[in-house]
């Protein structure tokens, strides 16, 4: 029994201890490059159905592409990260609060998009969609950073320059915040790739 509490605690404290490290690696890259290459063309959807004026599919773009692609996809790419982690024998966490933080993103984000469809804003304004969700991915990005790995402070930066760019240089390019935002995702899971491949060799 004592030894059932001693095997429990230590448990217990090395939980804390991999909480409390810094974030050094995604082992999940591939989910994040996955879903950078189907928001990319989610988006340049959306800019091919807003530059013919089909308004009333816009908001359909996202819950079918995220619903009917991107969920059955992430299951299946987490299920084959995982049984590759297990047989290389690296322990697997779940992250509740960074599964909870980007639920929370997505709701919000269909939410502003059926709201700007309703009001009829989409109709003259339709890359106001591309900054609403610029701006939700950025601070899902950060969230990402802190509590996952620091590749995605890269993504981060490179989203908020693109959101900059695309003010300065007018509404002709606001099109660069939608395409960067699948871009920053293939980003941060390329660095991914790269950083557990370094510690692969490292180790």
């Amino acid at each position: 029994m004592e030894e059932e509490n001693v095997l429990e605690d230590v448990r217990y404290l090395r939980d804390v201890v991999e909480k409390t490290q810094p974030p050094m690696v995604n082992r999940f890259w591939p989910v994040t490059l996955g879903w950078g290459c189907l928001v990319t063309m989610a988006y340049l959807i959306c800019g091919l159905l807003a530059m013919k004026g089909k308004m009333a599919v816009l908001p359909w773009v996202w819950p079918v592409l995220m619903f009917g692609v991107g969920w059955p996809m992430n299951w299946y790419l987490v299920r084959r990260v995982r049984a590759g982690m297990a047989e290389r024998g690296v322990r697997s966490r779940c992250r509740k609060d960074l599964m909870l933080c980007w639920m929370s993103i997505v709701a919000m984000g269909m939410l502003w998009s059926a709201g700007l469809a309703i009001s009829g804003t989409l109709a003259h304004h339709w890359y106001v969609l591309f900054f609403v969700w610029g701006s939700l991915y950025f601070v899902g990005y950060v969230m990402n950073g802190v509590l996952l790995s620091e590749e995605w402070y890269w993504a981060a930066g490179v989203l908020l320059v693109s959101m900059i760019a695309a003010l300065a240089a007018g509404p002709r390019f606001y099109w660069l915040v939608g395409v960067w935002t699948g871009g920053t995702l293939v980003l941060a899971g390329m660095l991914g790739r790269r950083n557990e491949r370094r510690q692969a060799v490292a180790a």
